[in-house]
């Protein structure tokens, strides 16, 4: 099976599984976020990346969160999702935090290390730093 990435829209940033986990509202304000949440595109809607990897699909609304996906599977050892729900702030998870949502089988060290290497690769391809580091659309591709 190969993997592929895509891209789609969505009506809600915050649908992706990583949004409420990497963009930290700041306190004080409506909407501002901490890295700061995705753009809407008008008429179109949010931006999400789709990478498929194994039987496994990966949505980021963002390249904060892809760069979040990609930092906590490169530990070495995989930080346990207790620590990573008290990096929020508030009385959430540990359950509910997308690593203890994470299948088993993507856990692994040899399968983690081949999705982190596959991610990296996808991230120069999909992430425009000059534009705001923000997500340029491409057509579905194959990755190797």
């Amino acid at each position: 099976m190969k993997n592929t990435y895509f891209f789609s829209y969505e009506k809600d940033w915050r649908k992706a599984p990583l949004a409420f986990w990497v963009h930290v509202p700041i306190p004080g304000t409506d909407r501002l976020c901490s890295p700061p949440a995705p753009e809407e595109i008008p008429h179109k809607g949010y931006l999400f990346l789709h990478v498929e990897f194994e039987a496994h699909d990966f949505v980021f609304s963002s390249p904060a969160q892809l760069d979040h996906f990609i930092d906590v599977l490169a530990s070495k050892p995989l930080p346990t999702s207790t620590q990573l729900s008290l990096r929020r702030g508030q009385p959430v998870g540990p359950n509910s935090h997308w690593l203890s949502r994470l299948p088993a089988t993507v856990k692994s060290p040899r399968r983690r290390e081949k999705l982190v290497d596959l991610l990296r690769a996808i991230r120069v391809d999909v992430v425009n730093e000059s534009a705001g580091h923000v997500f340029q659309p491409k057509p579905f591709v194959r990755a190797t």
